[in-house]
């Protein structure tokens, strides 16, 4: 066609003038049609994109971490592999033009090949279903495995159960191994050196996660655990809680079809064992799973400290010393059951829910040692404390998720329930030794309940091919009754009086309203991700004691971005969020815990919340056997919180909370995975932490900073077919306070596993602290106080255990699938 002195050639939107045809001349027209044509049919180089979503062939479930080869079709060579994301997809950049065979693998399914030609730039290959294979486990050989760590930029997933310490271990110790994640001795969890992060349970926040979450950990059994999911700069579609981000901890839920289950039973030194059941059942429309679990524990702690107290004048005015013993025996109980059932193509609803029980008796000794200024014993006693504990946690979920017709568009409901409750009777004895004097009672009991609720709306929308939007809401709501009962003993009445002075109630209600939005956006090689989430929050407080109100209400916007850049093999990102610690009911509670007579706890009712504007640049590099993932991250946080000891009179101290005039913390991390030869994977991973705290506010004017350091290592052998051994270690420095710092430690593991009987019985032996090294010092210093502590805890223990695996694999080829519409 000709018009106004052009020939419009047509292909793929190509228009040509025709006086610039002329002027070209004749050869090299004809050259031109030629290049134009081979650009667009064979997309010459290297700049096509592949990408697909691996599905469960029955569920129609997207699988994660399906591994996916690209080779070429006339003699198999791989070109590039890759691993499917949460969403079952995958995706392989700078392909050239040309034919291919795609191989899709993962545990516990029929491998599947596929062929493809590749003649885009953009190429998307669509839906691969795979096969659950079809055999009975005890004819099961599995030669592939998940990778013990994935790492990305921004989120680590660590796969529990391919960690041999998870067979007889707890949370606590799980967590050690993984990149950012650091457990001090008395089993505190610090996330890129912060103790303020928010820990998720199956992605919800779960009121076992509060005060006494150190302890959780160390009951919560690793063999009930999936994977741990470590995210430091999540977007809007998560709550802003938490200085350094969350840790998620995915509990066992079935995802092979038929019936599976096992049993674990582990025996440890000093009369330590634990063990436990899980069943799991999937047909169909159907899908059951539930575990039980057991442990019981041994722990014996001691420490010493010592103090110089000085006068006005700064003077020695007198010396104190203390020595401390506290065994304990903890115990607990974990419980997890739920279904899951498919209505149609369209719908599923699911409901879930987990018990935990810990109890403990502490039989601890502190004996205290008073001194004049020139060191001369003044007074001597020991302080005895009877301590039985309990803590009970139950909570329930039930959700509704509909798959509209376009894929990954879908919207979920759900509503969770939890209630917590805390006892702690501590019965306490002073026994005098110099000068001699009758012995002294009294008696603190707490009483804790914690109940929760949590409603959430959650939509996601695909924008054509490479862009999607994700909105919702979020209701969490929160009650909290703390009741503080103390009493003396009357020795006239020969018995036990209310201590007016000691016993208090505080209530506690929160409400978070949340809506948030997330756009994300793909291109070729640069993608972008912008949310914002805006929340407004209710704060009722209720000292009962004093009648007293604490009221206060405050919206905030909380806005993320996440910025990456893809090339082969190499990814960077750069990622920014907004984020916020809120003091919770114990932190805002003023009346004093009564530790014994010459310490004090209490929270601070004007405590403000901890705003934080974290900011981290990560790349990426891998390859077949190798992965090194730096990250460069930045935050500053404005009225955080710190630990202030302050006197209140000449013997006692109370230990309270304040808010900093601000913080700055810049860190580096470095992590480094290889699987270098078959029978060796390993692990690596550091973090440089600098950290300056500004605490003028509270009257320290100088600024003070320290450099911080921390590293991980884990690796596994392959000895033989059937024998695994793994090593980890664990280092910390020496951290900072405001009024002083905190030594650092090493700590050694390590585990054996002998499979027997076609790999359907274990046999393993796992040893924690092999040299004994985890201790802990602690230097404080101010005008008025010189102390030096010194703890460590019986931490080398020894398990020996067994695993036995049983179940049978349904077939789910087309001709005994079920379909959505049959009955069960």
């Amino acid at each position: 066609m000709v018009n106004e002195g052009e020939y419009n050639l047509f292909y793929q939107g190509l228009t040509i003038p025709a006086s610039k045809i002329f002027f070209m001349g004749k050869h090299f027209f004809f050259i031109s049609i030629l290049v134009l044509l081979s650009a667009n049919l064979f997309s010459q180089g290297k700049n096509n994109t592949v990408t697909g979503i691996v599905i469960d062939k029955l569920s129609k479930q997207p699988i994660e971490f399906a591994t996916v080869q690209l080779m070429l079709q006339d003699d198999s060579a791989v070109i590039s592999t890759t691993v499917t994301d949460k969403k079952g997809k995958f995706v392989f950049n700078k392909i050239s033009g040309g034919s291919y065979m795609l191989r899709l693998s993962f545990i516990g399914y029929e491998n599947n090949s596929i062929k493809i030609i590749v003649n885009r730039q953009s190429q998307n290959i669509g839906t691969i279903e795979i096969t659950a294979a079809a055999k009975n486990m005890n004819e099961v050989t599995v030669t592939a495995k998940k990778f013990l760590l994935n790492t990305g930029i921004d989120r680590k997933v660590y796969n529990v159960s391919e960690d041999i310490m998870a067979q007889s271990g707890t949370a606590s110790d799980i967590l050690k191994n993984i990149p950012s994640v650091e457990v001090d001795i008395e089993g505190q969890v610090l996330l890129r050196g912060s103790p303020d992060f928010m820990i998720l349970i199956n992605g919800r926040p779960s009121p076992l996660m509060g005060k006494s979450r150190a302890e959780v950990l160390q009951q919560l059994p690793a063999n009930s655990i999936e994977r741990i999911e470590v995210i430091t700069n999540p977007s809007a579609k998560y709550r802003p809680d938490g200085t350094s981000g969350i840790i998620n901890i995915v509990l066992k839920k079935n995802i092979k079809y038929g019936w599976n289950g096992s049993v674990v039973a582990n025996a440890g030194n000093k009369n330590r064992y634990n063990g436990g059941i899980n069943f799991s059942y999937k047909k169909g429309k159907l899908n059951l799973f539930s575990n039980y679990n057991f442990r019981q524990d041994s722990r014996l702690r001691t420490g010493n400290l010592t103090r110089e107290y000085f006068d006005s004048t700064g003077k020695t005015a007198s010396y104190y010393a203390e020595n401390n013993r506290s065994p304990s025996k903890p115990s607990s109980n974990f419980i997890t059951a739920g279904a899951d059932y498919t209505l149609n193509e369209r719908n599923s609803i699911g409901v879930s829910g987990n018990y935990f029980y810990r109890k403990l008796v502490k039989h601890d000794v502190s004996e205290r040692f008073f001194y004049d200024k020139n060191y001369l014993l003044t007074q001597n006693f020991s302080r005895l404390k009877y301590d039985p504990e309990s803590e009970e946690e139950k909570d329930a979920t039930i959700y509704w998720q509909h798959n509209f017709a376009t894929e990954d568009h879908e919207i979920r409901i759900e509503f969770n329930a939890a209630a917590t409750h805390d006892k702690e009777n501590h019965h306490n004895t002073n026994a005098y030794f110099f000068p001699v004097k009758l012995n002294l009672f009294d008696n603190i009991l707490l009483s804790d309940k914690d109940n929760q609720q949590e409603l959430t709306v959650e939509y996601t929308k695909p924008l054509g091919e490479d862009a999607k939007i994700e909105t919702g809401y979020e209701g969490l709501f929160n009650q909290i009754d703390l009741d503080y009962y103390g009493e003396y003993y009357d020795t006239a009445q020969q018995k036990f009086i209310k201590d007016i002075l000691k016993s208090r109630r505080f209530t506690y209600n929160a409400s978070t309203h949340a809506l948030y939005g997330v756009f994300e956006q793909g291109f070729e090689k640069f993608g972008f991700s912008v949310g914002l989430r805006a929340e407004q929050v209710f704060i009722n407080g209720n000292l009962v004691t004093k009648d007293s109100l604490i009221n206060n209400k405050y919206f905030k916007i909380y806005p993320t971005l996440h910025l990456s850049y893809k090339l082969k093999g190499r990814e960077i990102q750069l990622n920014y969020s907004k984020r916020v610690n809120r003091p919770d009911g114990d932190e805002l509670n003023p009346f004093p815990e009564y530790i014994d007579p010459y310490n004090l706890q209490a929270g601070n009712p004007k405590l403000l919340p901890e705003i934080i504007h974290s900011v981290e640049l990560g790349y990426k590099w891998y390859n077949k056997n190798y992965s090194f993932v730096p990250s460069l991250y930045y935050r500053y946080k404005k009225n955080g919180f710190t630990e202030v000891t302050v006197p209140v009179n000449d013997t006692v101290l109370l230990t309270t909370l304040q808010n900093l005039s601000n913080d700055r913390s810049l860190g580096l991390e470095l992590i480094f995975s290889a699987k270098p030869v078959k029978f060796l994977s390993a692990n690596l991973s550091s973090n440089f932490f600098h950290n300056q705290i500004d605490a003028s506010r509270i009257g320290y004017g100088v600024k003070k900073s320290i450099v911080l350091m921390s590293a991980n290592f884990n690796a596994t052998f392959t000895l033989t077919k059937n024998t695994l051994w793994q090593v980890s270690c664990n280092y910390r420095s020496a951290r900072l306070t405001p009024q002083g710092k905190t030594s650092g430690n090493f700590v050694l593991n390590s585990g054996i596993r002998q499979d027997l009987l076609k790999k359907k019985f274990s046999l393993i032996l796992t040893v924690t602290d092999i040299f004994k090294t985890l201790r802990q010092k602690t230097d404080f210093s101010s005008f008025y106080l010189k102390q030096n502590s010194f703890s460590k805890r019986d931490s080398r223990i020894i398990y020996l255990g067994i695993s036995y695996r049983f179940g049978k694999t349904i077939n789910t080829s087309d001709d005994e699938k079920l379909k959505f519409d049959d009955a069960l």
